[in-house]
Protein backbone atom coordinates (compact mmCIF):
# COMPACT_ATOMS: atom_id res chain seq x y z
CA UNK A 1 0.00 0.00 0.00
CA UNK A 2 3.00 2.15 0.41
CA UNK A 3 3.44 2.60 -3.19
CA UNK A 4 0.00 2.98 -4.07
CA UNK A 5 -0.04 5.88 -1.33
CA UNK A 6 2.63 7.50 -3.27
CA UNK A 7 0.51 7.13 -6.44
CA UNK A 8 -2.98 8.10 -5.34
CA UNK A 9 -4.19 12.01 -3.51
CA UNK A 10 -6.46 10.68 -0.35
CA UNK A 11 -9.07 12.72 0.71
CA UNK A 12 -11.03 12.97 3.37
CA UNK A 13 -14.54 14.96 4.28
CA UNK A 14 -16.85 13.95 6.91
CA UNK A 15 -19.84 13.15 4.47
CA UNK A 16 -18.74 10.08 3.68
CA UNK A 17 -20.39 7.68 5.21
CA UNK A 18 -19.23 4.06 5.31
CA UNK A 19 -19.93 1.28 6.45
CA UNK A 20 -17.75 -1.94 7.45
CA UNK A 21 -19.05 -6.05 7.89
CA UNK A 22 -17.15 -9.38 7.21
CA UNK A 23 -17.47 -11.20 4.94
CA UNK A 24 -19.92 -14.60 4.12
CA UNK A 25 -20.98 -16.10 7.70
CA UNK A 26 -18.20 -14.16 9.62
CA UNK A 27 -20.40 -10.79 9.06
CA UNK A 28 -23.15 -12.81 11.29
CA UNK A 29 -21.41 -14.53 13.56
CA UNK A 30 -18.77 -11.68 15.17
CA UNK A 31 -19.66 -7.68 15.85
CA UNK A 32 -18.76 -5.90 12.66
CA UNK A 33 -16.65 -2.95 13.57
CA UNK A 34 -17.94 0.70 13.48
CA UNK A 35 -15.99 2.21 11.31
CA UNK A 36 -15.19 6.14 11.32
CA UNK A 37 -13.96 7.82 8.18
CA UNK A 38 -9.93 8.83 7.78
CA UNK A 39 -9.62 9.78 4.40
CA UNK A 40 -10.12 7.61 1.03
CA UNK A 41 -7.93 7.39 -2.43
CA UNK A 42 -8.14 5.30 -5.37
CA UNK A 43 -5.92 2.11 -3.89
CA UNK A 44 -8.16 2.11 -0.69
CA UNK A 45 -8.77 4.23 2.18
CA UNK A 46 -8.18 4.41 6.20
CA UNK A 47 -11.07 4.59 8.73
CA UNK A 48 -10.82 4.55 13.20
CA UNK A 49 -12.74 1.76 15.08
CA UNK A 50 -12.81 0.35 18.07
CA UNK A 51 -12.12 -2.84 17.57
CA UNK A 52 -8.68 -4.21 16.38
CA UNK A 53 -8.38 -5.49 12.69
CA UNK A 54 -5.51 -8.04 11.53
CA UNK A 55 -3.75 -7.63 8.74
CA UNK A 56 -4.97 -9.66 5.67
CA UNK A 57 -8.49 -9.84 6.91
CA UNK A 58 -10.83 -9.75 4.59
CA UNK A 59 -13.88 -6.74 4.60
CA UNK A 60 -17.01 -5.77 2.53
CA UNK A 61 -17.13 -1.99 2.17
CA UNK A 62 -20.47 0.12 1.60
CA UNK A 63 -19.48 3.84 0.22
CA UNK A 64 -21.95 6.31 0.29
CA UNK A 65 -21.38 10.36 -0.39
CA UNK A 66 -24.15 12.54 -1.22
CA UNK A 67 -25.78 10.75 -4.58
CA UNK A 68 -22.89 8.30 -5.07
CA UNK A 69 -23.29 4.97 -3.48
CA UNK A 70 -21.31 1.82 -4.11
CA UNK A 71 -22.52 -1.28 -2.05
CA UNK A 72 -20.03 -4.02 -1.53
CA UNK A 73 -16.67 -3.24 -2.17
CA UNK A 74 -14.08 -5.79 -1.27
CA UNK A 75 -11.02 -5.21 0.70
CA UNK A 76 -8.28 -6.04 2.70
CA UNK A 77 -6.85 -4.78 6.03
CA UNK A 78 -3.39 -3.82 5.30
CA UNK A 79 -2.36 -1.89 9.16
CA UNK A 80 -3.82 -1.09 11.98
CA UNK A 81 -2.69 1.07 14.49
CA UNK A 82 -3.51 1.62 18.18
CA UNK A 83 -4.48 5.22 19.03
CA UNK A 84 -5.44 7.37 22.05
CA UNK A 85 -8.57 6.38 23.74
CA UNK A 86 -8.77 2.97 22.42
CA UNK A 87 -9.40 3.61 18.77
CA UNK A 88 -7.59 1.47 16.29
CA UNK A 89 -6.66 3.33 13.00
CA UNK A 90 -7.12 0.81 10.03
CA UNK A 91 -5.72 1.07 6.40
CA UNK A 92 -8.07 -1.09 3.82
CA UNK A 93 -6.52 -1.77 0.17
CA UNK A 94 -9.50 -2.49 -2.78
CA UNK A 95 -9.05 -5.81 -3.94
CA UNK A 96 -9.67 -5.20 -7.53
CA UNK A 97 -7.61 -8.28 -8.25
CA UNK A 98 -11.07 -10.23 -6.56
CA UNK A 99 -13.63 -11.08 -9.10
CA UNK A 100 -16.32 -9.41 -7.68
CA UNK A 101 -14.80 -5.89 -7.82
CA UNK A 102 -14.54 -6.74 -11.96
CA UNK A 103 -18.04 -4.89 -12.12
CA UNK A 104 -17.52 -2.41 -14.56
CA UNK A 105 -19.66 0.38 -11.93
CA UNK A 106 -17.05 0.09 -9.31
CA UNK A 107 -14.14 1.86 -11.17
CA UNK A 108 -16.23 4.32 -12.53
CA UNK A 109 -17.97 4.66 -9.19
CA UNK A 110 -14.52 5.19 -7.21
CA UNK A 111 -13.95 7.55 -9.58
CA UNK A 112 -16.63 9.40 -8.95
CA UNK A 113 -16.12 9.09 -5.15
CA UNK A 114 -12.73 10.61 -5.48
CA UNK A 115 -13.90 13.38 -7.63
CA UNK A 116 -16.61 14.71 -5.12
CA UNK A 117 -13.95 14.58 -2.33
CA UNK A 118 -11.92 16.53 -4.14
CA UNK A 119 -14.32 18.79 -5.19
CA UNK A 120 -15.40 19.16 -1.32
CA UNK A 121 -12.01 19.40 -0.31
CA UNK A 122 -11.07 22.31 -2.96
CA UNK A 123 -14.34 24.19 -1.94
CA UNK A 124 -15.13 23.24 1.50
CA UNK A 125 -18.51 25.40 1.38
CA UNK A 126 -19.40 23.57 -1.37
CA UNK A 127 -23.12 21.38 -1.04
CA UNK A 128 -23.74 19.02 -3.83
Amino acid sequence: MNDERRNHERYNDERLILNVARPGIKGFLRLNPKADFVDFSLAGLQFKSKQALKPGEALVLDLCIHDIELMEIYGEVVSCKQEDRGLWCCGVKFCFEDKRMKRPNIKRSLLQIEDRLRSLNLYPSMTA
